[in-house]
């Protein structure tokens, strides 16, 4: 599937005018196939726009001068990939827990960022090929929608295929995405757990918060946890939190259930 021949919209939080400035610089350098069509200085301004705008992509400076533009996401209704950009350090977790495209150290250094939208660009596109499964199979076109089988890896120059059958579980850690198998082999992925949770079947595969896609048959044993949560110990042993959200423990249940 071809990329469609429109420019990806992009919204530039930064209060820092020189910053800004670089950066949509940098973004021109590029091509002309992203724009910045909207620079903000502030959580609240970013947060205003984005009430009757929809951008392709966020790059936000994460410290800005009225708090963390992580709050930007959780107060928005639509899924937005988002480049993280900052002077520090130390955000990197939390960036990656909100399944941020890139995380990029201030100075910018061009070649990162163009790096950067090349990642967002061949994510875009598996995202978009998920989506028109979906849209497919609510018509009933061609019949029901198709969910991925095996996945295409690398293991140092080697390609390997690994079966749906043989995962136990996707996850987020140390700003990479991994697989791993049912027999403990891991391996970095090059796309998002909200990719890959479009393109594995529902019904085998449930994310139980923003870390982590588990399979039904990596369940070892669960236990009730606080607030309804369930904490469930997989296998192998995951190397990150396996707690149900707050959000997603209601439906993680019924999914147990075969609903």
């Amino acid at each position: 599937m071809s990329m469609p021949n429109t420019k990806f919209k992009i919204l530039l939080v930064e209060d820092e005018a020189l910053s800004a400035k670089r950066i949509e610089q940098l973004v021109n350098n590029y091509g002309d196939e992203f724009e910045v069509v909207r620079v903000s200085d502030s959580i609240e301004d970013a947060l205003q726009w984005l009430k009757t705008n929809e951008p392709d992509l966020g790059l936000f400076d994460i410290q800005i001068a009225d708090g963390l533009s992580f709050e930007i996401l959780r107060n928005i209704s639509f899924h937005l990939p988002v480049i993280f950009i900052t002077a520090y350090d130390e955000h990197a977790l939390q960036a990656l827990k909100l399944n941020a495209i890139d995380y990029l150290l201030k100075p910018i250094k061009e070649e990162e960022l163009q790096a950067g939208l090349e990642k967002f660009k061949k994510q875009k596109q598996v995202f978009s090929e998920s989506q028109l499964y979906n849209l497919m199979n609510a018509m009933n076109v061609n019949g029901p929608t198709k969910y991925v089988e095996r996945l295409r890896v690398n293991l140092g120059q080697q390609i390997r295929v690994v079966q749906v059958e043989e995962i136990a579980y996707f996850y987020i850690w140390n700003k990479g995405v991994y697989l791993m198998t049912l027999v403990a082999e891991k391996f970095l992925l090059d796309m998002t757990l909200d990719e890959i949770e479009h393109m594995v079947n529902p019904s085998k595969f449930f994310r139980i918060n923003r870390q982590i896609i588990i399979s039904l048959t990596s369940i070892n044993k669960m236990v009730n946890y606080s607030k309804s949560r369930v904490k469930i110990t997989l296998k192998p042993e995951a190397p990150i939190e396996t707690i149900t959200s707050v959000e997603r423990s209601g439906e993680f249940k019924k999914w147990l259930a075969g609903n």
